[in-house]
């Protein structure tokens, strides 16, 4: 039984944020000892990439096996693991089910750490189901992520609403060039932020934005 101790996590159910990535206001834990499981690199792969199920009995290994730091004392924590396939290093919080519903990578240092013992130890044949696909990033940064879902509301808002001068705004801003189509308008707009952001996303973001604050003046 391997134990890392005292790592930072940053649990998200819906992202797995790189650490440059992590906000002042995310709630970063500060783990006192959690258990270590070296996995194949196929495993490592799946983990990251879905939310899977585990057995029962995976759970009955790991119960209570991770301790956190709070303000005045130590707490428990019932299902929490880490892994590592020697390349990279996954916490994953798992409910009493056997369902993956959080995870977190670590800060670059305390991985280099978890990555050299993982290097010594034999893999874990660990025995999970994929449930689904996880929420693809693709290239996008946290920051872009956050102008995505703005972009789409806003797109999104337009069309429902009927504002169509709107609508029509965004999209020769964007595609520099007419439509009266107000569905195609919003499913090209909504379709060209699927991979990635560009200058132009931006710029229709910060126009957007300004348009709002002169509204509130």
């Amino acid at each position: 039984m391997v134990y890392i101790y005292d790592i930072l996590v940053n649990f998200n159910d819906s992202y797995l944020y790189d650490f440059f990535e992590w906000n002042l206001n995310d709630e970063i834990e500060n783990i006192k000892k959690v258990k270590l499981y070296r996995v194949s690199t196929n495993c490592m792969k799946d983990l990251i990439e879905n939310k899977v199920k585990v057995p029962i009995s995976f759970l009955g290994e790991i119960y209570k096996t991770c301790e956190v730091y709070t303000k005045n004392s130590v707490k428990q924590l019932q299902y929490v693991t880490l892994f590592s396939d020697s390349e990279q290093v996954l916490a994953i919080e798992w409910d009493n089910k056997g369902y993956s519903i959080c995870k977190s990578k670590l800060i670059v240092e305390e991985e280099e750490d978890v990555i050299e013992l993982a290097q010594d130890m034999k893999i874990y044949p660990l025995v999970y189901e994929i449930i689904k696909k996880e929420n693809n990033r693709y290239f996008l940064t946290r920051k872009e992520l956050k102008i995505r879902k703005y972009l789409t509301l806003e797109i999104e808002d337009a069309y429902k609403k009927k504002k169509h001068e709107k609508l029509k705004f965004m999209y020769e801003e964007y595609f520099d060039k007419t439509s009266n189509n107000y569905q195609s308008m919003k499913e090209e707009l909504i379709s060209s932020m699927q991979i990635f952001l560009n200058s132009k996303h931006f710029s229709l973001y910060e126009l957007l934005r300004l348009s709002h604050k002169k509204k509130k003046v």
